[in-house]
C-alpha cells in the first residue's frame, strides 16, 4: 500500500518512491527552492521517516514547531551543543534509534565543519550496510560541500551516499541555489529533480542539459517561473508544479517591516537528551595517541570485513573459472561500405562481439548516423548465455600487486554476474570513450531494443561509478566514467600504487570490458 505525499496539489508523489533516492532541489535565493525542501522535510517527518538535514544557516529548527526533532550543534534553536567529537554517537542514536536529528552547523568554523561531516557520514554509510533500513540526509548548500571540479575527502563521501546509497537503504536531497558549481557527476544521477527559477546563464547551461528542451525554451519557460513553481523532473516524467507552503516556522525567511514570532517548539524526550549528553561524557579532546589508537581499530575491524568479503568472492570466482561458453563465429556479412566499428564487432574483440557473433544483422552506415537495431525477433541470442569469461585473456600487468591483480579479477566476476544486454551497453560505451552515446545509438550499435534500456536500464555499472548517465535534450546518454571508477576503487592501495599504476589498470580493464 503506498503513502502518498502531499507535496503539490499537481503531483502525484509516494513515499515509497523516495527509498534510496537522490534528490535534486535547484534554484536561485527567493524562488522557493528552501520551501520545497522544507515541505519534503515534513511530508518526511510526517510519516515518521529517519533523516538528518545538514543545516548551514540555522534555518530548520522551526521544524520543530509540529513534529520532534533534534537540533544539535550551535545557533539559535539548538537544544543540545556538541562539538566534532560527538559526530559518530550523534550519528548512531538518530539510525538506530529512528531519531530526527538537524545538524545546526551555523557556529562551527570551515575546518571543524567538514571534520565533523566527515565523521558523521562515515558514521551514517557503516551503520546503513549494517541496518539496511531506510535513511534520507538533507544538505543545505550542496555546492559548499560537493562542488565540481574539486576533489575533496568531504566530497567523495556525500556522492557515494547520493550515487550508491540506494542499496542500503540511504538517500540524499541536494540543495542549491548555485546549479552549476554542484558536482556534475552527482546532479546527473539524481532520480528526481525540483528545477526552481535561475537567472545565471551558467546554471542555465545545468538546466539545458537536464531538461529535453531547445535552449531558448528551457530558458524561457524557467524565467517565467514565479516563487514556490519549479520544473519536477522524475525519469520521462516532467511536470510543472506549485510547491505548497511550509507549515512549520522558517527561520530562513526574507526580512519584511512585519513583525515575526517564533512560535512553541516541540521539545524531543528527555531520554534522548540523556542519551547524547552520555555521548557526550568523556568526549573531550583526544590526544594525538587517542586518534592513531582509533584510527587503527578502525582500520583492523575494516581489514577483517575485507578480508572475509575477499575469501567469498574468491571462492565464487574459482567456481565461476570454469564456466566457459563459445559461441562459432559467423561469415562476414555480404555488405559493402560496412563501417569499420561493425566490422570490428563481427571479429570479436572486446566484450561486445558476443552481440555480434549470435546472428545479428550488419547495417551498412553513413558517416555520422547509427546501424539500425535489428528486430528483437530476428536475435537468436539466449539471455542465458556468458558474455564475460573469469579468466580473461588480458592477464593484469605482473609488476601490479598481488591484492592489485586479485581486486581486478574480482570487478571482472562482479560485472559478468549482469545481464548480457548491460554487458554489451557497458562494453559498447567504454570502447568508445570518450564520448557519450544516447540511449537511441546505443541501441542501434548493440543490436538491443531501446526500450530494452530505458525499461531496464545498467543500476549496477552505474552505482559502481563505471558509467555515467547524463538527461539531455535528445535523451539520456551515457558515457564511461572508467577513469573516474579506477581512481576511487583502487585508491585504497595507494601509497603502495601510484599514477602510473592507475593507469595500468585503467587499461587492463579497458582491454577486458572495451572494444579494441
Amino acid at each position: 500500500m503506498s503513502t502518498p505525499l502531499a507535496i503539490s496539489d499537481d503531483l502525484d508523489l509516494n513515499l515509497e518512491q523516495i527509498i534510496g533516492q537522490c534528490i535534486g532541489i535547484l534554484g536561485i535565493r527567493g524562488s522557493g527552492k528552501s520551501n520545497t525542501a522544507g515541505v519534503i522535510f515534513e511530508e518526511l517527518l510526517r510519516n515518521n521517516y529517519p533523516l538528518s538535514i545538514v543545516d548551514i544557516d540555522g534555518e530548520y529548527f522551526g521544524l520543530k514547531e509540529r513534529y520532534e526533532v533534534l537540533v544539535v550543534g550551535h545557533g539559535e534553536g539548538v537544544e543540545i551543543e556538541i562539538d566534532t567529537d560527538c559526530a559518530e554517537e550523534i550519528a548512531q542514536i538518530s539510525m538506530e534509534k529512528n531519531i530526527p536529528i538537524v545538524l545546526d552547523l551555523s557556529g562551527f568554523l570551515s575546518d571543524e565543519r567538514t571534520a565533523f561531516l566527515s565523521e558523521y557520514l562515515t558514521a551514517l554509510w557503516t551503520l546503513a550496510g549494517k541496518l539496511r533500513r531506510p535513511y534520507i540526509i538533507g544538505i543545505e548548500e550542496a555546492h559548499e560541500f560537493i562542488p565540481q571540479g574539486v576533489k575533496t575527502e568531504l566530497k567523495e563521501l556525500i556522492a557515494r551516499v547520493a550515487l550508491r546509497g540506494r542499496k542500503r537503504g540511504l538517500g540524499a536531497i541536494i540543495i542549491s541555489q548555485r546549479s552549476a558549481k554542484v558536482d556534475k557527476d552527482v546532479l546527473s544521477q539524481a532520480g528526481m529533480l525540483f528545477l526552481h527559477r535561475v537567472v545565471h546563464e551558467v546554471d542555465m547551461r545545468v538546466y539545458s542539459e537536464l531538461l529535453p528542451w531547445r535552449k531558448s525554451e528551457t530558458k524561457e519557460i524557467i524565467t517565467s517561473l514565479g516563487i514556490g513553481d519549479c520544473v519536477y523532473i522524475n525519469g520521462d516524467k516532467i511536470l510543472p508544479i506549485y510547491v505548497r507552503e511550509r507549515q512549520t516556522f522558517h527561520a530562513g525567511f526574507t526580512p519584511s517591516l512585519e513583525v515575526v514570532v517564533t512560535p512553541e517548539l516541540k521539545q524531543v524526550s528527555q531520554a534522548i537528551i540523556e542519551a547524547i549528553e552520555q555521548a557526550k561524557t568523556g568526549k573531550g579532546k583526544k590526544s594525538r595517541l587517542e586518534e592513531l589508537q582509533d584510527q587503527l581499530r578502525r582500520m583492523e575491524n575494516t581489514l577483517v570485513e575485507k578480508e572475509t568479503t575477499i575469501s567469498n568472492l574468491e571462492a565464487i570466482a574459482r567456481t565461476l573459472g570454469y564456466i566457459k561458453v563459445e559461441v562459432p563465429a559467423p561469415s562476414l556479412p555480404e555488405v559493402q561500405n560496412i563501417s569499420k566499428a561493425i566490422v570490428q564487432s563481427v571479429e570479436g574483440k572486446g566484450l561486445a562481439h558476443l552481440g555480434a557473433q549470435v546472428g545479428e544483422r550488419a547495417h551498412p552506415v553513413s558517416a555520422g548516423s547509427f546501424a539500425p537495431p535489428v528486430p528483437v525477433s530476428e536475435r537468436p541470442f539466449s539471455t542465458k548465455t556468458a558474455v564475460i569469461e573469469i579468466e580473461g585473456s588480458v592477464e593484469a600487468p605482473d609488476d601490479l600487486p598481488g591484492a592489485v591483480r586479485r581486486h581486478i579479477d574480482r570487478v571482472i566476476s562482479r560485472i559478468a554476474k549482469q545481464g548480457i544486454p548491460h554487458q554489451r551497453l557497458l562494453s559498447f560505451v567504454i570502447g568508445h570513450a570518450p564520448i557519450s552515446y544516447s540511449v537511441n545509438q546505443i541501441a542501434a550499435w548493440i543490436g538491443c531494443a531501446q526500450g530494452v534500456i530505458e525499461s531496464d536500464p545498467p543500476r549496477e555499472f552505474l552505482d559502481m561509478g563505471l558509467l555515467v548517465r547524463e538527461r539531455r535534450s535528445d535523451g539520456l546518454h551515457y558515457r564511461s566514467n572508467l577513469k573516474g571508477f579506477v581512481t576511487q576503487e583502487f585508491g585504497v592501495y595507494q601509497p603502495d600504487i601510484g599514477g602510473g599504476e592507475l593507469h595500468q589498470i585503467t587499461q587492463c580493464l579497458r582491454m577486458r570490458l572495451g572494444e579494441e
